[in-house]
């Protein structure tokens, strides 16, 4: 069976939630005002993603039993109702339920008590392989929930006639299995909610006549439904400007929108990413242009996640706007004053800058003139000592996105930290595929994903569909099976044996994307086979030609491992790992000293997480980030 994560817990931006667990939003910029308040986030997960709302938080699973007895279980009684087993009543509490039954339904619960279930919302079904958005808006007893932006894509509301009072905080739970969450936002309560769904289009369970759904917020009238308009001028201008971006023409366009803002916004918004997106073009086809942005535009281009150059480039570019190239360091000569430039240096980052690269950067003439620049190549480079100095698990609760408290409580981080953390998180180019690693044994890495074809065929063995390949160090037999690896059944003897190599003893097994992917690799898991000859001491290596190879994580006396078919998986956080490789390699760099085979690397399975490119993409990736060093 998998090995579940212990706790709750974070890596990079993500939340992941194991099951029967509960996590609470407790910062005050994710809590709900005077019981009001619109709660948007991004989950993956199979099935029963589920949103608590409460008065108090702190609870360690969705069960929220009171400390004493009595409590409204009492209360219920006496006035008819369904009360709670007596002894163990709960808090009072909301449930909201994503994907319950299997993922087939959305499901509306009051202390644990069924009250609404709307098992034909096909919108509220969660996916697997990917993060959907959805948001959750509370306002004096009245729930609407719905999916994409909050006000967009209503699934359904229900009201309670006897609403609880003073809810203030938000939970995230699971059920049966791991959920992962991520970009919470909380927002001010919707003024006003679109219509939901004709009633009889959804098969509603639990209701009584006076629980109907609602059209909207409590003493609002529904927005009116009208026919589909004509687009206007504008619209079709700035349809047939969608049509026509080009690495020429987007800087003239930014500047012409940001002189019609707020109507050209959303024309704006697609520029910005276009230009992220192709931004080494962009510098090269319409320099002019580009040193002509307003410090907010370029500020917005650098922070977008659409951004796919190599960090260095990034810092060239704004050189190159700011006026300060390596023969200038006058400020009389420059374009944009050094306040500009200190609003976009944070926004570069240099932690995921190879040695070379950041050498080149302390060599520019700026950095004598610029304490902010020093600064950062200093953080930069103490996130190389910490490398070896900290666990990598460590190094991303501290970077990520949110911030753990405790095991059960977060917050968001301010901007301030927001930005400081975005440094140390790799940019993600766009339609690469994201695979999120979420416990132990899950279907979420990349020989899982290659084995479904990407998603689009039922599972095969990837090795034998001849998507990846393995390799090992010795022979393969009967006790050295390769495609068991990217398997998911248990092998209770698989070995890759010692070879000679330059003329010592070398034990590997080696991972193949081929020639179509490249990996950049953020967390990987492996299970033991049978035998007691547990690793010790080994380092995963990834290289892009077969022969070069580059340390991604090194493992010394490390006795994580300790029983037979057990699961282990760690994260990576360096500056290598930062780089999309087509080759994996897990070699033995000692003997394994309490194994009767020292030098046998004993796998049952094994899997990489990450970010998958495919041979588009990683032209744009692989090339000018390669790591400077061999192992």
């Amino acid at each position: 069976m998998p090995q579940a994560s212990s706790g709750v817990w974070s890596s990079g931006n993500v939340l992941v939630v194991p099951p029967l667990e509960a996590v609470w939003l407790t910062g005050s910029e994710l809590q709900l005002q005077e019981g009001r308040g619109c709660l948007s986030f991004e989950v993956k997960a199979d099935n029963d993603a589920t949103v608590l709302l409460k008065q108090q938080s702190g609870s360690r699973r969705w069960q929220h039993l009171t400390a004493k007895g009595g409590g409204r279980g009492a209360a219920a009684a006496a006035d008819g109702q369904h009360a709670p087993a007596q002894g163990s009543p709960v808090e009072q509490n909301y449930t909201v339920i994503l994907g319950s039954h299997r993922n087939s339904c959305l499901k509306f619960e009051k202390d644990g008590e069924l009250c609404c279930m709307v098992p034909t919302s096909p919108e509220a079904r969660l996916s697997a392989t990917c993060f959907s958005k959805y948001w959750i808006n509370y306002n004096a007893g009245c729930i609407s929930v719905g999916a994409g932006e909050p006000g967009e894509g209503l699934c359904y509301s229900w009201t309670d006639p006897e609403p609880i009072p003073s809810i203030r905080f938000a939970g995230l739970s699971a059920w049966d299995k791991h959920v992962g969450y991520r970009n919470l936002r909380m927002h001010p309560a919707l003024a006003q909610l679109p219509l939901s769904p004709a009633l009889k289009q959804h098969h509603v369970e639990g209701l009584s006549a006076n629980q109907q759904p609602q059209q909207g917020l409590p003493g609002e009238a529904p927005l009116a439904q009208h026919g589909k308009a004509l687009p206007s001028l504008l619209e079709c201008c700035q349809a047939a400007l969608l049509q026509s971006f080009s690495p020429l023409g987007v800087c003239d366009l930014l500047q012409v929108a940001d002189c019609l803002s707020p109507v050209a916004d959303g024309l704006r918004s697609q520029a910005i990413e276009f230009a992220a997106a192709q931004l080494s073009a962009v510098v090269t086809e319409d320099l002019l242009g580009f040193c002509s942005l307003s410090t907010a535009t370029l500020e917005e281009i650098l922070c977008s996640q659409s951004l796919d150059c190599a960090e260095k480039c990034v810092f060239d570019a704004v050189m190159t706007w700011a006026g300060y190239g390596c023969e200038v360091a006058d400020a009389s000569s420059a374009c944009h004053p050094l306040q500009d430039l200190a609003q976009l240096l944070p926004c570069i980052r240099f932690p995921l800058m190879n040695d070379d690269e950041l050498a080149a950067v302390a060599a520019h003439p700026m950095c004598g003139r610029s304490v902010l620049l020093q600064e950062l190549l200093q953080e930069a480079a103490e996130a190389r000592r910490e490398e070896d100095a900290r666990g990598p698990q460590a190094q991303l609760a501290q970077r990520g996105a949110i911030s753990m408290q405790d095991k059960r409580h977060v917050r968001a981080l301010t901007a301030s930290e927001r930005l400081a953390s975005s440094r140390f998180q790799l940019r993600r180019a766009p339609g690469c595929t994201e695979l999120l690693y979420l416990y132990d044994g899950d279907r979420n890495g990349v020989c899982w994903h290659l084995g479904t074809a990407c998603g689009t065929q039922p599972w095969v063995n990837p090795v034998l569909a001849g998507r990846l390949a393995v390799r090992a160090s010795s022979p393969a037999c009967r006790s050295t099976d390769p495609k068991a690896l990217a398997g998911h059944g248990f092998a209770r003897c698989n070995f890759a044996g010692p070879r000679m190599e330059g003329g010592q003893l070398s034990s590997w097994w080696v991972l193949d994307l081929g020639p179509g992917h490249r990996l950049i690799c953020n967390h990987y898991t492996l299970r033991h086979d049978g035998s007691t000859d547990f690793l010790r001491s080994w380092v995963l290596q990834g290289s892009n030609d077969g022969s070069s190879w580059f340390d991604l994580r090194r493992h010394i006396s490390d006795r994580t491992i300790r029983m037979p078919g057990q699961y282990a998986s760690w994260p990576l956080s360096s500056h290598a790992a930062a780089v999309p490789y087509r080759f994996f390699r897990l070699l033995l760099v000692g003997p394994n000293p309490e194994a009767a085979n020292q030098h046998h690397v004993c796998l049952s399975f094994w899997e990489l997480y990450g970010f998958l490119y495919n041979s588009k993409q990683q032209q744009n990736a692989a090339t000018d980030d390669a790591p400077t060093s061999a192992a």
